[in-house]
């Protein structure tokens, strides 16, 4: 009959037949762990999970020669949920109490730290995407550099969180990254981080032009690109440059694209393990009526990607450019009761048409070929195409 409970005080311990790789002592239980498993319900199969788990870390701690000395089993704990995830998924991850209060942190308007926005690729890779004029910039990183390590510590196999948090400290002092650029170069780079006024959205002048800029969103940016477009002139197309956004908050651009769709409109949807779930435009008119032209390149990610395909898809915007990076998930991050946080995908994206882009990527309405990257050449080519949608 089945044990539903292992007891310590019977574990035998039984001499090996030989002494191959160094093992002295086989540990051996009078029962298999089919057998044991066999006669537990799954809330039981839960706790001898745990029991096994606790049991081991113990031994760990007390014995094992390649351990670290350590404070606590908590960061074994921290280390064993941060390695399980990395392998399940590049984006998941474990982030400790104290590294989610130095994310959390981050996520405030105002923050120290040094103006590089970042993007993890499926592949592992973590992407660059500077603000502009902040720290970063200055300093010569440019967009589409990949990030190796922050102070000396890798990001491989790191979530973005982390990262975040490995770059964030007191106005001031100074963080050394390590770059690998376009070119296949690695170099060391010292950023001296700085108070700064996140500028997620902001327009220039090309030619005479208004042309908004969007690095990246936040909960501020459907205010903030209504309150500019409040006075564009009804006879102006709106030209959005998303080339280099890295994507940000998922609900800013839910909500940042309804001001340009009728009531009904879908967004995007989400696939995930309780099933489907659908965003539309809930607003009761659509806010700004121009042509909208948007911008983009293969350093377009994530959020950015959502509000492209939710324009381009109800016709109410035109793409211009590049195929865009291909980040088609969503993560949500999980507060746990002692202040840690999980990292976790929850969900693949799809566009208003059913297509899911990660991996793949979102075609431009109107292609620019690689190396004519120039804001020149986009302008010259949305001119071109306003040209077009006059007549």
């Amino acid at each position: 009959m089945a044990r539903p409970y292992v007891d310590k005080g019977i574990i035998l311990l039984v001499m090996t037949a030989s002494f191959l790789a160094g093992y002295l002592f086989k540990i051996t239980l009078p029962w298999s762990e089919e057998d044991m498993s066999a006669g537990l319900s799954t809330s039981q199969e839960d706790e001898y999970a745990m029991h096994r788990y606790s049991e081991a870390l113990r031994y760990i701690e007390e014995r094992a020669i390649f351990s670290i000395p350590v404070k606590s089993s908590q960061d074994i704990v921290t280390s064993s949920l941060k390695a399980y995830l990395a392998q399940q998924d590049p984006y998941s991850d474990f982030l400790s109490p104290e590294e989610f209060v130095e994310f959390r942190a981050t996520g405030s308007h105002r923050h120290s730290g040094i103006g590089l926005d970042i993007e993890k690729r499926r592949d592992g890779s973590v992407i660059c995407y500077p603000l502009p004029n902040g720290p970063s910039a200055l300093a010569g990183i440019m967009p589409g550099d990949r990030l190796l390590a922050v102070d000396g510590i890798s990001v491989q196999g790191k979530s973005l969180p982390t990262i975040i948090a490995l770059a964030a400290g007191r106005v001031g002092t100074e963080v050394v990254v390590e770059i690998k650029s376009l070119s296949g170069t690695n170099r060391q780079v010292t950023i001296t981080r700085s108070m700064l006024a996140a500028p997620a959205l902001s327009q220039y002048i090309f030619r005479s032009t208004r042309i908004i800029k969007l690095s990246y969103f936040t909960p501020d940016t459907k205010s903030d690109l209504y309150d500019l477009l409040s006075d564009w002139r009804k006879s102006d197309p709106i030209i959005i440059d998303l080339r280099g956004s890295g994507g940000g908050d998922f609900y800013a651009a839910v909500d940042s694209a309804m001001l340009f769709l009728m009531q009904g409109d879908a967004i995007v949807s989400v696939s995930g393990r309780t099933g489907v779930q659908s965003y539309a435009s809930t607003l009761p008119k659509q806010s700004f009526t121009q042509q909208v032209f948007l911008w983009q390149d293969e350093f377009t990610a994530s959020a950015a990607e959502i509000f492209i395909a939710a324009l381009t898809e109800n016709g109410r915007g035109t793409s211009v450019g590049r195929t865009t990076a291909g980040k088609g998930t969503r993560q949500d991050i999980i507060e746990l009761q002692d202040g840690s946080a999980l990292v976790l995908t929850t969900g693949y994206l799809s566009t208003p048409r059913s297509v899911q882009f990660d991996g793949r990527g979102l075609s431009p309405v109107h292609q620019i070929e690689a190396g004519m990257s120039t804001t020149e050449t986009f302008f010259d080519k949305t001119a071109t195409l306003t040209h077009r949608v006059g007549q």
